[in-house]
């Protein structure tokens, strides 16, 4: 028989206390504000967990944390829908992600989770008692340990949700370097991510999912006066100064191709502007090197993956048209890279670019 009640009047916390007494065996959804979260529980033990929120998704977080690329995660996600294998079984099988990465993931989804839930005082929740079945990765966790990691955490969430109030905000730089913090999660890169306008939902996503580490790190960031949030409504408008200050932030961070972006984007905005300049050749120096060591290390041909038909549909930029007229499964990446019409380091890129979309295979 379900189980099925108000937060209000029911307590989350209990229910999960409940189901761990029990070892119980069953789906736990809860909903509040229009966003679900779901655990699977198997006599006492949380097999998996899942959320509505984009950022919170596996997927999404292999792809945050750098450890599986967009194109990677794309195929992924279409062998998913043909199969019905779970996600992170996919990836593994296909090689595109470690074994240890995605385990720590689920973990952490996992965690976050019950946390979350522990904290709500609105909502509704529905436990439907019935088998489980695994998705394929183990990163089974007792619920017992789960409830008393988040009754640590309560107190703390209470003040940090005083500071941080929602996953869509964002910050701005009050310092010009940040203050040590005795922190479990790496410091320089939420402090680059933040400094560089990513919301903290993103930022979380970023380290691991591990949401209350990021939002407490954060938080004490505020409290000391290094960061700002950012109570601007509607699209966050971006000076050359931001763009400029976020493309080093991305490059000391290690995330080359969104500090080219954000460079690109402030030369765009100005493209006299000395501080844009200094940017955009730092971030294409160093992005250029990386897509140098991947791709150049062995001799490589390049050959379209798509009918010219279904390439006079792609947005593309100028330079990759040009490229892409040349791409006749002779030229090998080198030759075609030293012979273009543009900078070699424009080249390079706009390859690496194609290759990326999937527009182009290097074989």
């Amino acid at each position: 028989m379900s189980l099925r009640g108000q937060v209000a009047t029911m307590a989350l916390e209990d229910v999960l206390e409940w189901a761990a007494r029990r070892r119980a065996t069953g789906v736990l959804v809860g909903e509040r504000g229009g966003r679900l979260r779901t655990l699977a529980i198997d006599a006492g033990l949380v097999l998996w967990a899942s959320s509505s929120a984009p950022d919170e998704q596996l997927g999404q977080i292999l792809l945050a944390s750098g450890l599986v690329t967009e194109v990677g995660l794309a195929d992924a996600l279409g062998v998913r829908a043909d199969t019905n294998v779970a996600l992170g079984r996919i990836l593994l099988m296909v090689g595109a992600v470690g074994e240890d990465d995605v385990t720590s993931a689920l973990a952490a989804m996992i965690r976050e989770a019950v946390s979350d839930l522990v904290t709500w005082t609105e909502g509704t929740f529905e436990f439907e008692p019935r088998a489980v079945a695994s998705q394929g990765v183990i990163a089974t966790i007792g619920l017992d340990v789960c409830l008393t990691v988040a009754r640590r955490r309560v107190a703390r969430w209470a003040q940090i949700h005083q500071l941080i109030s929602d996953d869509a905000i964002r910050f701005f730089a009050r310092a010009s370097e940040p203050p040590e913090i005795d922190s479990p999660i790496d410091g320089t890169r939420v402090w680059g991510l933040a400094v560089a306008g990513d919301p903290v939902a993103r930022i979380a996503a970023a380290c691991g999912g591990e949401r209350f580490a990021v939002f407490d790190h954060l938080a004490q960031l505020v409290a000391a006066g290094a960061l700002g949030i950012d109570r601007r409504d509607g699209p966050r408008g971006e000076s050359v100064s931001e763009l400029a200050a976020g493309a080093h932030a991305r490059l000391r961070t290690g995330d080359r191709a969104a500090a080219l972006a954000m460079a690109e984007r402030a030369r765009t905005l100005s493209p006299g502007d000395a501080e844009a300049r200094a940017a955009f050749a730092a971030a294409e120096r160093a992005r250029v090197a990386e897509v140098a060591r991947a791709l150049l290390a062995t001799h490589r041909v390049p050959r379209l993956r798509r009918s010219p038909a279904e390439v006079a549909q792609l947005e593309l930029t100028e330079v990759e048209r040009r490229l892409i007229h040349r791409i006749d499964g002779r030229w090998d990446l080198l030759s075609l890279i030293r012979t273009a019409s543009v900078r070699e380091a424009e080249a390079l890129l706009a390859i690496a670019h194609l290759a990326e979309r999937g527009v182009v295979e290097l074989t």
